[in-house]
């Protein structure tokens, strides 16, 4: 696979994970500083709920970017993506694990991110007054952090949609060679 073809699928997964990126800049739902417990017990689930969407979805995105004719396009990548799991599954075990590691990676390079540009602060207003938030949130610094957080999970989606497809394809080829190369007995 090519660069440009993989970064046609990333550009896909992005914009496909959007509204987890709107989840992602919404601190109230994201940090317990920045909202409440309760609006946390949204935001956790959802967050939880779209990634999942988004790695099932993957392949439909990536297929919709970088389509295989036959093979890999967004009405068959769901089916293809069945076929790579029951006929390939050590492989697509290590195409989930590339995600992990790379949603991973992502979550520590974000969190350093976090600590070198802090987006919480604490409040010397609510000393003095009892209504006051605790935290001040500095949303530009926040933002970054959700952009980093963001730009690494939808690699991390990226790359395992990618896999995926290259898988896809291999399984398709042998049976087009079987069919077009005879073998001869002798």
């Amino acid at each position: 696979m090519s660069l440009v073809t993989f970064l046609r699928g990333w550009a896909a997964v992005a914009v496909g994970c959007l509204p987890l990126f709107a989840l992602m800049l919404t601190p109230q739902l994201m940090r317990s500083r920045a909202g409440s417990e309760s609006l946390l017990m949204i935001g956790m689930p959802l967050l939880l709920t779209l990634l999942v969407a988004a790695i099932v979805l993957a392949p439909v995105l990536n297929a919709m970017a970088a389509p295989l004719a036959g093979r890999w396009e967004p009405r068959t990548a769901l089916r293809a993506t069945r076929e790579v799991w029951r006929r390939r599954a050590g492989q697509a075990w290590l195409a989930l694990g590339a995600l992990v590691v790379v949603y991973g990676a992502g979550q520590a390079i974000g969190y350093a991110a976090g600590e070198a540009v802090p987006y919480v602060h604490d409040n010397p207003a609510s000393a003095t007054d009892p209504s006051a938030p605790l935290w001040i949130i500095d949303y530009p610094a926040y933002a970054l952090q959700a952009i980093v957080l963001y730009a690494f999970t939808t690699l991390a989606i990226a790359i395992y949609a990618a896999r995926l497809r290259a898988l896809a394809a291999g399984l398709a080829r042998p049976a087009t060679e079987e069919v077009s190369s005879p073998t001869f007995a002798g």
